[in-house]
C-alpha cells in the first residue's frame, strides 16, 4: 500500500507542461478567414424563422389602394390650396369629413376597418376657408 502510494505521489509530482491558448475568431467581421463568410451566412438563414409576409396582391387590391391614394391626394392638394368645400368624402377603407370653422378647417378622417379616429385642425391664412 505504500508503494502505491509513493508510486501515486511520484507520478503526481512529475512536471506540468502547459501551453498559450490561442483564439482564433471564426466570424470574417471580427478578423476570422473570409471564407466562412458564405458558411455563416447559410447557418443563420436556415435557422430564420421570420416568413416576409406576402407581398402577391392582386389587381382589384392593387386598383383599389391605387385609388385611394389618388382620392386622399387630390383631398389633400383641395385643403392646402383651399380649394375644398365642406362635407364627406368616402375613400372605401377611410371616411374624411371636412367642416370650415372661422379660423380654419377641420379635417376628422375615421379608418372604417378599425374604428380609429384622427383630427386634424388647418388654419388658413389670408383666405376664405
Amino acid at each position: 500500500m505504500k508503494r502505491t502510494l509513493f508510486a501515486a505521489a511520484l507520478a503526481l509530482m512529475g512536471t506540468a507542461q502547459a501551453t498559450e491558448l490561442v483564439y482564433t475568431p471564426i466570424n470574417p467581421s471580427f478578423g476570422g478567414s473570409p471564407l466562412n463568410g458564405s458558411f455563416l451566412l447559410n447557418k443563420a438563414q436556415s435557422q430564420n424563422d421570420n416568413q416576409s409576409p406576402s407581398s402577391e396582391k392582386d389587381f382589384v387590391t392593387r386598383f383599389k389602394e391605387s385609388l385611394e391614394r389618388n382620392i386622399i391626394n387630390s383631398i389633400t392638394r383641395k385643403v392646402a390650396d383651399g380649394d375644398i368645400t365642406d362635407g364627406v368624402y368616402d375613400t372605401g377603407d377611410y371616411r374624411i369629413e371636412v367642416a370650415s370653422n372661422g379660423s380654419g378647417v377641420v379635417l376628422t378622417i375615421t379608418n372604417q376597418l378599425t374604428g380609429e379616429v384622427t383630427v386634424i385642425e388647418m388654419p388658413v391664412y389670408g383666405g376664405n376657408p
